[in-house]
């Protein structure tokens, strides 16, 4: 059995489409959340899955939560703990220690943020949970890169696996855009849509001011933003410059493939990035997409092919690359073409989970391999 623990909820994609591909190939799977009581929607719908919730959504009951959990892993029987999210990764490798857990995998989600927000605790533990795992994974090589040079950590311990997709879920026609428009009064305006939890290192900041230039050539822009966090900083920036009423906080959406396709364009302004997950549903979805060069983007988005690239932080790189691609439709539209064509063969999620399967297996037989030497 493999447990996966993660700090917050499941309620994602990349966990629904983890379960079902595990479940495909004959590997149980234990889902367990440090905070998170509720089952996910997706399982919900499907009539529920093997799931624990450990009580612990503030760090003073993490202790309760080791035991907690070291008691189940062993109750459980459980070969394979993998880890997602910082905390989890702390609480995870103290109580698959206790559990004498087989096999124990981090799951690194992110680059560089701990450096960039200046957390040196989190940087710190970040290469402590690295060198406790038997084996990272990330999802990009610029993680892997990232780990390499910044942390020390060896190479032959880190596994790179791109995020994977179910593109059959992908389905959105005229009458899904059509509808989200109509919903958000965008029905005979230009969008440009970004996608993301509104946090400084996401950058939506750096689309406020290139739309007060943008209106005097494009004069029914919209901009769309997806995603909750704390809009306060956007919110001042466009009423100072006087462009609030161009800017529509649609907050969190479920149909968000739907919200994608009723876009013109999306830009992703991220200022660190350790894959770009939006940017494939986006292109998945026929969105020309505009990105900053950071990170794993580089390994979605050929610039100029299947998007396009600027620099991070870059104001009037936001503002050039949307007025180019305003101005030029065909182009928008060979790229969105290309980018379909691209994310499909290079991220389907068969591919994520085998990488995975063999990971666990490879990780499984060392273990293997060592007790049979001292045995």
């Amino acid at each position: 059995m493999v447990c996966h623990l993660c700090t917050t909820t499941f309620d994602t994609s990349y966990f629904k489409n983890l379960w079902f591909g595990l479940s495909a190939r004959g590997i149980r799977s234990l889902y367990v959340s440090l905070s998170e009581y509720s089952l996910p929607h997706w399982a919900q719908e499907i009539g529920g899955i093997d799931y624990a919730y450990l009580d612990a959504a503030s760090r003073k009951k993490y202790p309760r939560a080791i035991l907690k959990l070291a008691w189940l892993l062993r109750k459980r029987r459980v070969k394979v703990l993998q880890t997602h999210l910082y905390d989890a990764g702390i609480v995870g490798i103290l109580a698959a220690r206790m559990a004498n857990v087989p096999v124990v995998i981090v799951t690194r989600h992110h680059l560089d943020e701990p450096q960039l927000l200046g957390g040196k605790l989190h940087v710190a533990l970040d290469r402590w949970m690295a060198t406790q795992a038997d084996c990272v994974i990330v999802p990009s090589i610029a993680v892997r890169q990232h780990m390499i040079k910044s942390e020390r950590v060896q190479e032959k311990k880190i596994e790179v696996v791109h995020y994977g997709f179910d593109f059959s879920s992908f389905r959105n026609g005229p009458e899904d855009r059509w509808r989200v428009r109509e919903e958000l009064g965008l029905q005979d305006d230009f969008v440009v849509g970004c996608v993301g939890r509104l946090f400084k290192n996401k950058g939506q900041i750096y689309l406020i001011a290139p739309l007060k230039h943008l209106v005097q050539r494009i004069p029914n822009i919209k901009l769309l933003l997806l995603g909750d966090g704390d809009k306060s900083a956007i919110e001042a920036a466009a009423h100072n410059l006087g462009v609030q009423d161009r800017v529509i906080f649609a907050g969190y959406r479920r149909d968000i493939f739907s919200c994608m396709a009723a876009m013109d364009l999306l830009v992703h302004p991220s200022l660190s990035e350790s894959f770009g997950q939006v940017l494939v549903e986006a292109m998945a979805v026929g969105t020309p997409v505009i990105a900053t060069r950071v990170g794993g983007i580089l390994e979605i988005v050929k610039h100029g092919e299947t998007g396009w690239l600027i620099p991070p932080a870059d104001e009037q790189a936001v503002l050039q690359a949307i007025l180019y691609l305003y101005d030029n439709p065909a182009v928008r539209k060979q790229m969105a073409e290309n980018a379909q064509k691209n994310v499909r063969a290079l991220f389907p999620v068969e591919k994520m989970v085998d990488k995975y399967v063999n990971c666990y297996k490879k990780c499984l037989s060392k273990v293997s391999k060592v007790s049979r030497r001292y045995c």
